[in-house]
């Protein structure tokens, strides 16, 4: 198995680098195409290690070597190895992962066409980064995964966006170094405090050792509560890189920007799977290496994780553009996931890892249905788009879906992660489970809203230049002219026109679009499946928030909360 696995990260590697080399000799059709046939490989190659997985193992599975000597030997001295393996907290997102990337594909089919060999390739080094980061055993792979995820990203977005695209991709560059080598302080800092002072004063870069030294380290100045503690000061360097990619308040400010400018594809993986890097981060490092830096800094993280849902939710209230109202809602369901995180209990970490896969289907599937909307009639202006249903049903069928999934409707999978969450910040803070519930409401308003203008009510369809039929397969974003082109089309009359034809779902579209929707259904109604590989990992990590009533819960109890009650089949 732990073969399956280097092989699972090596082929998207392997494809992109195919693409690259054969850009030049490489036609649209052929480039897609070899693209999706990688990811649905990957895909496969992939799925006999969730299947393989054992909930009752709260340590790496799949890996070479064994613990004290995880993977293989790298650099000699220090001893930094090739080491990669999945436990529950990383299991979810390495396969969220590889269903993402189809859906990336398909949405790229029709609206690159200009240098689409590069963006495929993009997609595929993209794709094994992520798999990589996931997978990762040591701290310095994990910082080199965790850069380089960076660099297809910056491209997609600076080549294939929209009229501020280099704005966009210039901005979300500078954030995500600025932030990572804060972080790489805060690890590097973990390292040698480890060899300092830790069991054995062994210098290692292994994850799982990491993480089991610092518990177990007695030096005084690392176990102090106080503000100015050694605890308190990593956690806040780790924080700076990982907040930004969550992205938290207020350091949310360029993620509006990068999805509006992004093309479809890029915009599914950074809301589908980039954020949740962040927040992997936060779980890993920040709660499992320095929990009494998160007890000690409660208060102020609390804070910003209320500030951003709140505000990410207003913000959306305020769009007319369906891509920005799901990019603010995106910064709204991160700050309630980060509250699940930060409530330090089994209960609120276990329904805040849960929610980050469902955050990233539902707003997967999301961003995809915005992308054929927009393939179509070029705008994203609701005022100028109206009783979809009449038009393409089937479309309708996939928004509405994600969009109950996103609310939390009691049977899809929203529910499963953000009803624990409020019960875990309950029992940490009432005050801030109560904010936080104020958040949810204001997301089913926006959502239900947006919902009714755009796929129920009149049919009303912008106008259009082209004749009877609005063509699509224009690079998305490609020109700036496309751009600015569908800014105006929200004010043109909608019943004047000659009536429109409008394409159905093509199958690539389909594909893209059903694995996401069949997975949002069942999380909601087979939670335990799904919720329980996290039991062991969270309950050891919530006993290292010394002091905590709910440091005690068991697995058994998370599994209630979770509707769990599969766990016995």
């Amino acid at each position: 198995m732990a073969a399956l696995l280097i092989l699972t990260i090596l082929l998207p590697l392997a494809g992109g680098v195919a693409l690259l080399a054969g850009q030049k000799a490489l036609d649209r059709n052929t480039a897609r195409k070899l693209a999706l046939g990688t990811v649905l490989a990957t895909l496969f190659v992939g799925l006999p290690l969730h299947l393989a997985f054992d909930p009752s193992i709260s340590g790496p599975q799949f890996a070479f070597g064994k613990a004290g000597a995880w993977g293989l030997p790298w650099i000699g001295s220090p001893d930094i190895r090739l080491s990669f393996g999945l436990d529950g907290l990383s299991l979810g997102l390495f396969s969220l992962t590889n269903v993402l990337m189809i859906s990336a594909v398909c949405a790229s089919w029709e609206s690159i066409k200009e240098r689409a060999p590069l963006h495929y390739a993009l997609l595929l080094l993209l794709h094994s980064g992520l798999l990589g980061l996931f997978a990762a055993l040591d701290v310095v792979l994990f910082y080199i995964f965790f850069e380089f995820t960076l660099i297809p990203l910056f491209f997609l977005v600076g080549i294939y966006g929209g009229p501020d695209r280099r704005k966009a991709s210039v901005t979300l560059f500078v954030y995500t170094i600025v932030g990572g080598m804060l972080t790489l302080m805060g690890v590097l800092l973990l390292v040698a405090l480890h060899a300092q002072h830790g069991p054995g004063q062994k210098l290692t870069f292994s994850i799982p050792e990491l993480t089991e030294g610092l518990r177990a380290m007695k030096w005084d100045p690392w176990l102090s509560e106080s503000i100015w503690g050694w605890q308190t000061l990593i956690f806040l360097l780790l924080f700076a890189g990982f907040a930004i990619k969550v992205p938290l308040f207020p350091f949310h400010s360029w993620l509006p920007l990068a999805h509006v400018e992004a093309p479809t594809a890029g915009s599914i993986l950074l809301a589908g799977v980039l954020l949740k890097v962040g927040g992997y981060g936060l779980i890993r490092f920040n709660l499992g290496m320095t929990p009494i830096g998160a007890k000690v800094l409660f208060p102020l993280l609390a804070t910003l994780a209320v500030a951003g849902a709140i505000y990410g939710a207003l913000a959306a209230l305020a769009q007319k553009d369906i891509k920005r109202l799901v990019a603010y809602s995106s910064v709204s369901h991160m700050g309630i996931i980060c509250l699940g995180l930060f409530a330090m209990n089994s209960t609120g970490i276990s329904g805040a890892a849960i929610q980050m896969i469902n955050h990233g289907l539902t707003t997967g599937a999301l961003f995809a249905c915005v992308g054929v909307v927009y393939e179509r009639y070029h705008t994203r202006d609701m005022s100028a788009l109206g009783g979809l249903w009449n038009r393409m049903p089937k479309l309708a069928f996939f928004l509405i879906i994600a969009s109950l999934g996103s609310v939390a409707l009691p049977g899809l999978n929203g529910f499963i992660g953000e009803f624990p969450i409020l019960v875990g910040m309950y029992k940490t803070s009432p005050v801030a489970g109560s904010l936080a519930a104020t958040s949810m409401v204001l997301g089913a308003f926006y959502t239900f809203w947006m919902i009714q203008r755009v796929i129920f009510g009149p049919l009303r369809e912008p106008g259009h230049g082209h004749g009877t039929h609005l063509e699509s397969g224009h690079s998305e974003h490609h020109h700036d002219h496309a751009a600015d082109h569908s800014e105006h089309h929200g004010d043109d009359h909608h019943h004047d026109h000659k009536p429109v034809r409008i394409d159905p779902l093509a199958w690539y579209e389909i594909l893209g679009l059903t694995p996401l929707i069949v997975f949002i259904v069942l999380i909601g109604i087979r939670p335990g499946y799904f919720t329980r590989p996290l039991n062991e990992p969270i309950e050891k990590m919530a006993g290292g928030f010394t002091g905590a009533k709910v440091a005690t819960q068991s697995a058994k109890s998370t599994e209630i909360l979770l509707g769990s009650a599969s766990a016995s089949e």
